[in-house]
């Protein structure tokens, strides 16, 4: 008898697999219950059967490699429509949006720190060569550049930080439709 964790294996598997047409997603999944209901029936307990088959991520992906493979090569008008539509925006979007979040979040990361140390520098050791101003005319005091620098670098620092937020949606988002498109060329990555 499994298990509700054995279930709980089973219909995350039959979610992995949704790519999969019906019947074949509904084999693989009856397959994989039946090796797990023999394994108990045979005295093996079944959390031990749980990890001998890993992950239902990963098992899903061998599955799917394994009818991408036995396809060999032969893919619908469909697929071929949706790789050409994900290589030509996808691809193309990617060469210009992760070189411009990728330089927003870096290089304001880095002038957020400059500004925050020019700050210090200004306030406690009274440097007057580096200019805080709002605006001509409007220079900050001394006594207020420490306030300033953290005012104006944390405004700074949130850009590079939603710049950063955004590059690693964007790139966990091209990497799931990349999965959707190619299920046979799945790749684990963490971003």
């Amino acid at each position: 008898m499994i298990s509700p964790y054995g279930r709980e294996y089973l219909e995350k598997l039959n979610r992995y697999l949704e790519k999969l047409p019906d019947d074949e997603r509904m084999d693989a999944v009856m397959e994989i219950e039946s090796h797990i209901a023999e394994g108990i029936a045979s005295g093996v307990p079944e959390p031990v059967i749980l990890s001998r088959l890993g992950d239902p991520r990963k098992l899903a992906r061998a599955y799917r490699s394994e009818r991408m493979n036995g396809l060999k090569g032969v893919r619908s008008f469909k697929d071929v429509l949706s790789m050409i539509g994900f290589y030509c925006t996808a691809g193309l979007l990617s060469v210009m949006v992760v070189p411009v979040l990728a330089v927003v979040a870096y290089g304001f990361g880095f002038c957020a720190i400059l500004i925050v140390l020019a700050g210090i520098i200004r306030t406690f050791f009274g440097v007057t060569w580096i200019n805080m101003s709002i605006g001509p005319g409007m220079e900050i005091a001394t006594e207020y550049s420490m306030l300033f620098a953290l005012v104006v670098g944390g405004i700074v620092g949130g850009i590079a930080f939603a710049s950063w937020i955004g590059l690693k949606k964007y790139l966990a988002f091209v990497s799931e439709r990349y999965r959707r498109v190619i299920p046979g060329k799945q790749t684990e990555t963490t971003v």
